[in-house]
């Protein structure tokens, strides 16, 4: 495994992934009582959990292309194209649990999100170096002529 020929966008998503994970388990909401406290981790709320695992699962496809020299395509999506989307995915689930839910809000929701958009903008930079943009995502759509009048 020699880490000199990952790029720094590779290396972003790889910390921020692992940052991530541990902060599965950190309390994301917090209620003090007088007689205690009780805290909500990433698992007790699904937007939290489902948001962290999208972006997880971007550093994984990251980390098996960096270190295992897989070769992962989808179409004429490349490795860097389906971790960034799921990155941003991921970012917009846990800041739709910012939104969704105000109250009691504690450290590891502000650490999912921030750490989430640092994987996403990793996850962009990546693409750069390979020299992927957003055009490609635009072969998605099929082509522009209509199809042909039934017969």
């Amino acid at each position: 495994m020699d880490l000199s020929k990952i790029n720094n966008g590779q290396k972003i998503v790889l910390g921020s992934g692992i940052l991530l994970i541990i902060n599965l388990f950190l309390p994301w909401y917090r209620v003090d009582w007088v007689v205690g406290s009780y805290n909500l981790n990433a698992f007790d709320t699904f937007l939290a959990w489902f948001g962290s695992f999208l972006a997880i699962a971007a550093a994984v496809i990251i980390a098996l292309k960096a270190f295992a020299n897989m070769k992962i395509n989808a179409g004429p999506l490349k490795a860097e194209h389906i971790a960034f989307t799921l990155g941003v995915l991921g970012f917009f689930f846990i800041f739709l649990r910012l939104v969704t839910e105000t109250n009691f809000m504690f450290i590891g929701l502000w650490i999912g999100l921030v750490v989430s958009a640092i994987l996403a903008f990793g996850t962009f930079l990546a693409m750069k170096e390979e020299g992927l943009g957003f055009a490609d995502f635009k072969s998605l759509g099929g082509s522009r002529n209509p199809p042909p009048p039934p017969a």
